[in-house]
């Protein structure tokens, strides 16, 4: 099932369940045990929502600043190893063949071996980061016979310190949720908030069942986008290898 339209599910089932229970407690609850000042109630749900707002507003930023970091670092990983390809075109050829050999090999298992792992086990794979390994030892290896070699040898190595950083702050986001106590917190407070419309003594008609639907649905909308951010390279909105495997097009070793 595709995002958008497991979203649309969501959001029709929330709705559903959300005027379900509306025209239950307008039907069968006692208008006495109904909110009868309807300013204070205002107030008060104005409070009631302004803290789950609170709420949505952590949990987002819990969520998108791995994702968020995951991307960029991803990026940063595959230009990183460009640069250190091209520059390897600059030491001899032996030495040069075997550093851009072993890139490719990295990115293709980065691509192919590691990304699935990350979907499906948020860790890193250790066949990729033993490939990683090798290709830093082989360039570590490299022995320059002049000052552009030398040049050349010092640049790729520089960029793949800069791409071992990216990649252990790729595998450092690869686990990071949402605190364990936030998830709680939001379904609970979604849940009051909506059950707080109920006590306000509304008449069942069809615009004020048409407003439970909807602020129901919103709700449930936006616990569903935070759920599929949640891990950066799991579920329906995660990172994909794209900068690695664009890396490898232009590098003609996709």
């Amino acid at each position: 099932m595709s995002t958008l339209l497991a979203s649309l599910v969501v959001m029709a089932v929330a709705a559903a369940v959300g005027t379900g229970g509306f025209l239950l407690v307008s039907r069968y609850v006692p208008e006495r045990w109904l909110i009868a000042d309807s300013g204070a109630a205002g107030a008060m749900y104005a409070t009631v929502s302004m803290v789950y707002a609170i709420f949505i507003a952590i949990g987002a930023i819990a969520v998108w600043e791995p994702h968020a970091e995951a991307g960029q670092y991803t990026r940063q990983e595959a230009h990183d190893l460009s640069e250190a390809y091209w520059w390897a075109g600059h030491l001899d050829a032996t030495s040069g063949a075997q550093v851009r050999s072993l890139i490719t090999a990295y990115g293709q298992s980065a691509v192919r071996q590691e990304w699935p792992r990350l979907r499906a086990d948020r860790t890193g794979d250790p066949a990729t980061e033993a490939r990683f390994d090798e290709l830093r030892a082989a360039a570590v290896a490299v022995r320059t016979s002049d000052e552009q070699q030398e040049k050349a040898a010092q640049n790729v190595l520089d960029r793949l310190e800069s791409a071992a950083d990216a990649r252990r702050i790729r595998l450092s986001a690869a686990a990071d949720g949402m605190p364990p106590l936030l998830w709680p917190a939001l379904v609970l407070g979604g849940a009051v908030g909506i059950g707080f419309l109920y006590l306000f003594g509304l008449a069942r008609t069809f615009p004020n069942g048409l407003m439970i639907a909807t602020v129901t649905a919103m709700t449930a909308l936006s616990l569903f986008i935070l759920y599929q951010l949640e891990f950066p390279f799991s579920r329906a909105l995660s990172v994909g290898p794209e900068p690695l495997t664009a890396m490898l097009t232009t590098l003609g070793a996709s």
